[in-house]
């Protein structure tokens, strides 16, 4: 059951970043992707939680919700990755903070990835 609660806490975090993002920018009417992206994300990882959570009533529901919030991470984590160096070398400087918030969602992404790795369970016979 650590699954749903690792996935149910990402997305709040990928939400509190949209809305960090689009804090940083000044509420910014340009900015409100920040609140797409960070939102979006978090209602996607949000519903894998609950497919996950359903994994004694419904195996197959829970084992969908659990693979695909196991891969979404690494997808964000390349893409937060991929768009943070994107923002970086901008070369007004005006979409600093957009790096740095994109570069922890990426970072947060890899580390969640980890922490659903070792939430798995065990093979029978393994130990």
């Amino acid at each position: 059951m650590r699954t749903p609660i690792i996935l149910y806490l990402y997305a709040a975090f990928l939400a509190a970043c949209g809305l960090a993002a689009f804090a940083m920018s000044g509420f910014a009417a340009n900015a409100r992707t920040a609140l797409i992206v960070g939102f979006g994300t978090a209602i996607i990882i949000a519903l894998c939680a609950w497919l996950a959570s359903m994994i004694h009533k419904q195996k197959t529901a829970g084992m969908i919700g659990i693979h695909v919030g196991l891969i979404l991470p690494l997808i964000f984590a390349v893409l937060f990755g991929w768009r943070a160096y994107k923002a970086y070398g901008d070369p007004s400087g005006g979409k600093l903070y957009l790096a740095i918030i994109l570069a922890i969602m990426a970072l947060g992404s890899v580390i969640v990835f980890g922490l659903l790795l070792r939430a798995r369970p065990k093979a029978a016979g393994q130990k």
